[in-house]
Formats: C-alpha cells, structure tokens, sequence
C-alpha cells in the first residue's frame, strides 16, 4: 500500500510539473482559450523590471507584460476598450490553486504607472523551481502576496453592472 501512495504522489508532483509548463487565459473578451508556452515568452522584445523580491534584495527580472499576453488573446485594451476596462479583473491561478486578483486598470497601460509582467527570467537566469517557471512580478507593490508563482491561468472577468 505505501508503494502506491508514493507512485500516486510522485504522478500527482510530475503532473504539477507539466501542468506549470503552460499557461491558459480565457475568459470574458477572448474568444477562444490561448496556450502560452515557455517557448513563446522568449521573444526579443522582453520587459525588464528591478523589483525587491521576498529576500529584500532588488532583482532584474525578465519576462513579458501582462497586458501583452492579454491582447496577444485577443483581449481589447486602451483608448478602444476604457469603459469596458474600469468593469473588468484578471484572476491569476498557481499551480497549487493559489488565486490572485489584479483590476484590468492596473494592467492596461493606458491606466497604469508601472509594468507587471510574467516573468521567467530572474537576474539574467530561469527561475528556481519553486517560483517558476512563470512568476508574476509587480514592481513597487508593499507586499508580494500577489507575485503570484507557478502561473498556470490567467482568467478575464467582466463585470456585468
């Protein structure tokens, strides 16, 4: 019986593993659910961002902007989308179900004074395991409950009102 609890944990840990290897965003605006792989946050136009990470240290993480991956979606943002912006939030899932809820408003750049990004790169170099291989990165905030790890959706919500 312990030989099968142990393969059973070690499928479920592998599983995590996989599943943390790509993102999906879905959700109110977008069509049709995008898969986002690490493949495809390699592109040369990479944000970079110094932030004060957990150990009070100031870090150059690298990666892309949330509002990027969102009209990469299809998601519409600025000029063309404001009033529907102010209504709407984006819920960020781990792969450990931890949720965090960022309002669009601090995303869009038409609103927003500073760049979140999902990052993949901290200084130069892949995240360590127990950050990546996404992170949310959110330059400035007091706390970092909402640098969210091991990113494995990104849903849209607009608010009916």
């Amino acid at each position: 019986m312990n030989k099968f609890l142990l393969a059973f944990a070690l499928l479920t840990c592998i599983g995590m593993q996989l599943q943390a290897q790509t993102i999906t965003i879905s959700g109110d605006g977008i069509a049709v659910p995008v898969l986002i792989t690490k493949s495809m946050l390699a592109e040369p136009r990479q944000a970079v961002v110094m932030a004060k990470a957990h150990d009070e240290k100031v870090h150059r993480y690298s990666g892309v902007p949330v509002a990027n991956l969102l009209a990469k979606a299809g998601l519409l943002l600025g000029d063309t989308a404001k009033r529907a912006t102010i209504k709407t939030y984006v819920v960020i899932t781990a792969a450990d179900n931890y949720k965090v809820i960022f309002a669009l408003p601090e995303i869009d750049p038409l609103f927003a004074n500073r760049t979140i990004i999902l990052a993949d790169r901290a200084d130069k170099k892949a995240l360590p395991a127990e950050d990546g291989p996404f992170q949310i990165i959110v330059p400035g905030e007091k706390k970092h409950a909402r640098w969210i790890r091991q990113v494995t959706s990104i849903q849209v919500v607009k608010l009916n009102i």
